[in-house]
């Protein structure tokens, strides 16, 4: 990052570093030598505060579909704050955004509100472990299904404390976490029926739920092999296991439906965030009646919560679903990527690097490797310090991307042709840079 050009953002990592640590809110956000500062933001295009203009592919961490100040989602926000209405009620917002879910997507029989995708994924865990009378949780190595005990585990882990492929170790992501979470939480690989089933079964009578994104947007975008997740549904189905999908970036964005709706299985629970509001606080549980029964008042579980469905959030998520409803915006954002994948494809040969480029609803990322990614373990070959110098150069071209080889960078519905074709500029100048080295 040239430090001329970002002056102003350089003087207010100086300013907070003393009193925020590491200078931000949210760990993701850090960039070596400073993270940068934001004035503004319009469409598919983000400003910092020293006037630079990028063509934004971090896209709020996929909390965006529509775009940065869609009209009709900001109307209809501007709208709800006029009535007065903030928090701790119920309206007429929450019963119509709740039929909306429950006619978009596949198991939302019943559903229920919150704030953020931890939350959610917290709460569909309380709910299995309240409905099935189990207690521990088997994840995805390489998922990160919010920052929660329960799944801070094997979200990213060094590979050398990782145990075997097949049986792998749960392994903290930090030494904050409660032991007993830990070690209530079993570890599997992605796309590996075989392995999965084995641990189902050994652990059918102590497992409550099996949770895994159906797409893993948090290793960039690796998708499920064929049959691989309704191989899921019946493995857990006939052990007496809850599945789980954890839709908090796939949700509404491939299908109308979520990846549940993509490839035609349909989870007990799914949980939801991101583009349910177009970057606005809100997550959602939804699944079989019988099962989210234990939340009502005096069932085996509670659910609580000041702020879940505020009336803001709530407002922006009618908006934002109507738009995403007819599948038009989704149908685009996959054309978009299945084009990017070729293109990069012919890019990276005619610069000479080995790199391949995943992508689905407008989510992407670049792998530095020739060799198939089809998980975490797979997905780690992928060379950081390539990755490092080709989102230095996009960065420096006008392209906002993070330093993170494994993050989800994204489209959204108002990139224009202009903002694709810099990007695909930017993907060029990224490689070329890599070829020098």
């Amino acid at each position: 990052m040239a430090e001329r050009y970002t002056s102003r953002s350089k003087s207010y990592y100086e300013r907070i570093n003393p009193h925020v640590p590491g200078g931000i809110h949210s760990n993701i956000r850090y960039m070596q030598p400073y993270p940068l500062w934001f004035s503004r933001a319009k469409g598919g295009r983000i400003w910092d505060v020293d006037g630079n203009e990028y063509v934004d592919c971090v896209i709020n961490m996929s909390a965006l579909i529509l775009g940065h100040g869609d009209e009709a989602v900001a109307r209809a926000v501007k709208e709800q704050i006029d009535s007065g209405l903030t928090c701790g009620v119920e309206t007429e917002l929450s019963v119509e955004v709740a039929q909306q879910v429950n006619r978009m997507v596949p198991c939302a029989e019943a559903v229920k509100f919150s704030n953020s995708g931890t939350e959610a994924v917290m709460k569909a865990l309380m709910i299995a472990r309240a409905y099935s009378g189990k207690q521990k949780i088997l994840k995805l190595e390489g998922g990160y299904n919010g920052w929660q005990d329960s799944v801070a585990v094997s979200s990213k882990p060094n590979l050398r404390k990782a145990g075997p492929r097949r049986k792998p170790a749960s392994v903290p992501e930090n030494m904050g976490l409660l032991k007993a979470s830990v070690d209530a939480t079993i570890v599997m690989p992605f796309n590996d029926l075989e392995v999965a089933e084995s641990i189902i079964k050994k652990h059918r009578k102590e497992l409550a739920a099996v949770i895994v994104e159906p797409i893993m947007f948090n290793l960039g975008c690796v998708r499920p092999k064929e049959g691989y997740l309704q191989g899921l549904k019946e493995v857990t189905a006939r052990n007496d296991v809850l599945l789980i999908f954890d839709e908090i970036i796939s949700g509404f964005r491939v299908a109308p439906g979520g990846a549940q709706e993509y490839y035609g299985v349909v989870p007990d629970l799914a949980t939801f965030a991101k583009a349910i509001a177009n970057g606005f606080p809100m997550s959602a549980v939804a699944g079989r009646a019988d099962i989210m029964e234990v939340t009502a008042p005096g069932g085996k579980a509670g659910w609580a919560g000041v702020y879940n469905g505020s009336q803001v959030s709530l407002a922006a998520s009618h908006a934002t679903l109507e738009r995403l409803a007819d599948g038009e915006v989704q149908r685009r954002l996959n054309g978009e990527c299945e084009q990017l994948e070729k293109k990069f494809v012919e890019l990276a040969q005619e610069v000479g690097v080995p790199a391949q480029l995943a992508g689905l609803g407008g989510q992407f990322q670049v792998y530095f490797t020739d060799k198939e990614v089809s998980d975490y373990r797979t997905a780690c070959r992928a060379d950081p310090t390539q990755f490092r110098i080709f989102q230095e150069e996009l960065l420096r071209g006008g392209i906002y991307a993070l330093p993170i080889p494994l993050f989800h960078h994204g489209l959204v519905a108002a990139h224009d042709r202009e903002d694709i074709e810099r990007v695909v500029s930017g993907l060029r100048a990224g490689l070329q840079k890599v070829r020098k080295g």
